[in-house]
């Protein structure tokens, strides 16, 4: 254990890691507080949900409506007062509402009015929900897939087959009513894609950045200090590469952890989740472009948002171990970093250079490079070609297996091989 301390201290004392780190976070940060001009908007949703619960049904609704003619009326009361004017509701009050005539209202009433108008939003989305949800033809948007990629033969069929079961989770998610219940408004404040596709992608990139850095820093650094006569000649000998393959998983965890409680403790403080921890992600509210975000099971943003933290550990220990194996052979921190990112560049490309007739396009998707730089669809129908719900898992599987053999054989190189 001891050695294993001593190797970690390498990677969390190096002025180049630290100071990245630093970075990162103060980037992240920044990132965070400039996306947040529309946070006080959000607290609409948290009401809705605290107040008539997450599940939307005919009866909260009905509250709502009640609710709405309430606050309509008070509405009228100021607008009447200051005016002359009464309104049908808070979107025509908006319609009307010319800059100069913002001058006779209080920065209070304009906000009491906003407020409305936003839970008028949310309750019109709501009625028609069921409607919009019952319009989707799913084998059609199969089809429209397999002509979007250009697909043929064996490919086009494996693509609608998934489609086939994707119908079937859809049709269950609408029987279990995972899509009526409230949650941020994706098409106006775009949160889903906010936290997963802006800040989680950043902090993967990042995260890999840094991790390549510590364990090419960790694994190589007898041979760039021209000790590895000495160091590889002692008691522990070659054993040691064992404490650095340790030594680098333990750096990854720190380097990941540091990341994602800066990070997003920083995002949980500016953005409230209070009430909607518990709303399932496959929400109708959480609707990208033409298609609402649909999980393949059901679970809540929570749930969601666990899963994919531990995604994220799984992925960059494996990251770690791949470096290691790279820094083995290579014994050149500088040579593993370049060699890193062009595998990871190539293994992200690879799907566009595959005949679009094989099934060989789908099986190249199964790589480590298009899961972590796609979070916003992990566990999601949306990956396009790689719509299949266990992805997440065979690649990470498949990978794991790949890197423990890649290790096992850098393991015996390294004792066979001479070091001179």
């Amino acid at each position: 254990m001891r050695i294993i301390f001593h190797e970690c201290k390498k990677a969390f004392t190096s002025p180049i890691i630290l100071a990245l780190l630093i970075l990162f976070s103060a980037y992240n940060i920044y990132l965070i507080y400039n996306s947040s001009d529309f946070k006080d908007e959000l607290h609409v949703a948290n009401e809705l949900a605290e107040t008539y619960g997450v599940k939307i049904t005919d009866e909260s609704l009905s509250k709502l409506e009640q609710d709405l003619q309430k606050n309509l009326a008070d509405f009228n009361v100021i607008t009447e007062k200051k005016s002359s004017q009464t309104f049908g509701s808070a979107v025509e009050f908006f319609d009307q509402l010319r800059f100069e005539d913002q001058k006779i209202y209080t920065e209070d009433e304009i906000r009491f009015f906003h407020n409305v108008y936003l839970k008028e939003m949310y309750a019109e989305t709501a009625k028609t929900i069921d409607a919009s949800y019952k319009e989707f033809d799913i084998e059609r948007i199969g089809e429209s897939e397999i002509s979007k990629y250009g697909l043929s033969g064996t490919a086009a069929e494996t693509l609608r087959k998934q489609y086939a079961k994707f119908a079937d989770r859809f049709d269950k998610l609408q029987e279990n009513g995972e899509h009526t219940q409230w949650f941020f408004a994706e098409k106006q404040y775009f949160m889903h894609t906010l936290l997963f596709k802006t800040v989680f992608k950043h902090m993967i990139l990042e995260s890999i950045i840094l991790i390549v850095l510590a364990t090419a820093l960790i694994t190589n650094y007898e041979f760039e200090n021209r000790t590895y006569l000495v160091t590889y000649t002692a008691k522990r000998g070659r054993r040691l590469m064992v404490d650095k393959l340790v030594a680098s998983l333990i750096v990854t965890m720190g380097i990941t952890t540091f990341l994602l409680m800066i990070t997003l403790g920083v995002y949980f403080m500016v953005f409230d989740y209070s009430h909607l921890f518990k709303s399932s992600i496959s929400s109708a509210f959480n609707w990208d472009k033409n298609f609402p975000y649909v999980s393949w099971w059901n679970m809540s943003f929570l749930t969601y948002l666990i899963l994919g933290i531990v995604l994220m550990y799984v992925c960059m220990l494996l990251f770690s171990a791949f470096t290691f194996t790279i820094s083995v052979i290579i014994k050149n921190s500088y040579y593993t970093f370049f060699l890193f990112g062009a595998i990871f560049a190539v293994l992200y490309m690879l799907q566009g250079f595959v005949p679009t007739s094989s099934n060989l396009i789908f099986i190249s998707g199964f790589n480590l490079s298009s899961l972590v730089l796609n979070p916003q669809v992990w566990f999601m129908s949306s990956k396009g070609l790689l719509l299949f719900k266990d992805y997440e898992l065979i690649t990470v599987s498949v990978w794991t297996m790949i890197i423990i053999v890649l290790c096992i054989f850098c393991f015996k190189r390294f004792k066979k091989q001479a070091i001179v």
